[in-house]
């Protein structure tokens, strides 16, 4: 089923190669820069990090779309677009590359000591467990890497 952000090892590699990204540095597809992209994903790991327990039942077609992601796609495509309210081109100074890059560390880091399991609901694939969200972040994070070169 891929990689997990639990995985031994995980954190440390991710943060290895997000130390490499430099102010500036254009990406290999997208429009986000990367200051941008930093953002981005420290407000999705912040959102997935406090969201609340998910009841809800998936659809038939949140099913597939989880089956398909989790068990068949290697990556995510380049391309892909999220939700809405994790948009955020245009909406953060580009001065703000350190503060965005020590924030995504902190961030990362806070999934190594969970106090609790995550259990939320994503808005694409429904309700996901510990185990599939930590898959998702894995996946999130690698796909943001590459398209920095990193």
């Amino acid at each position: 089923m891929g990689k997990s952000i639990y995985d031994n090892g995980a954190i440390e590699d991710i943060s290895i190669r997000i130390k490499g990204l430099q102010e500036g540095q254009m990406p290999l597809w997208g429009s986000m820069n990367a200051t941008e992209m930093l953002f981005h994903c420290n407000i999705g790991n912040q959102a997935i990090l406090n969201a609340p327990k998910s009841n809800q039942k998936p659809t038939l077609k949140q099913r597939i779309s989880k089956f398909i992601f989790f068990h068949i796609k290697k990556d995510i495509p380049k391309g892909a677009r999220g939700a809405k309210r994790f948009d955020v081109k245009g909406k953060i100074d580009g001065k703000k590359f350190e503060e965005e890059k020590s924030k995504y560390l902190n961030l990362l880091n806070q999934f190594k000591n969970l106090e609790h399991k995550l259990e939320a609901q994503h808005p694409v694939f429904g309700a996901l467990d510990h185990d599939y969200w930590g898959k998702f972040v894995w996946k999130h994070m690698d796909h943001h890497l590459k398209q920095f070169g990193l």
